[in-house]
C-alpha cells in the first residue's frame, strides 16, 4: 500500500491584504526546503518539507513510517492543492 503526502487544500488558507476587510485565496505554494530523498526512511511525524505561501510557511510532516519510494518534486518546484509532493510505500 502507498501514501501520498500532499500540498494542503489551498483554498483554506486566505492572505491577508492591506485592507482588513478584503482576504485573497493563495493558488500556489513553492517548495523551499525538503529533508529527505527519494529511498530514505522516514518516520511518522517527522518534518519533510517547508513551503512558502504569501503569507509565510508552511509545514510539511509525515503521515506514516516507512521509505519514499517517489519524490517527483523539488526545491524551488510550485505546486498547486493536493498535488503529490512524496509517496511512501508502507507495505512490503
Amino acid at each position: 500500500m502507498e501514501v501520498n503526502i500532499e500540498v494542503p487544500d489551498l483554498a483554506t488558507i486566505r492572505v491577508p491584504t492591506a485592507d482588513v476587510q478584503e482576504k485573497r485565496l493563495i493558488s500556489c505554494v513553492t517548495i523551499t526546503d525538503l529533508y529527505f530523498e527519494e529511498s530514505d526512511e522516514i518516520e511518522e511525524g517527522e518534518l519533510f518539507a517547508v513551503l512558502f505561501v504569501e503569507n509565510g510557511t508552511c509545514e510539511i510532516v509525515a503521515p506514516v513510517s516507512r521509505t519514499l519510494v517517489s519524490l517527483p518534486c523539488e526545491v524551488g518546484d510550485s505546486l498547486i492543492s493536493e498535488e503529490v509532493l512524496a509517496t511512501i510505500e508502507v507495505d512490503r
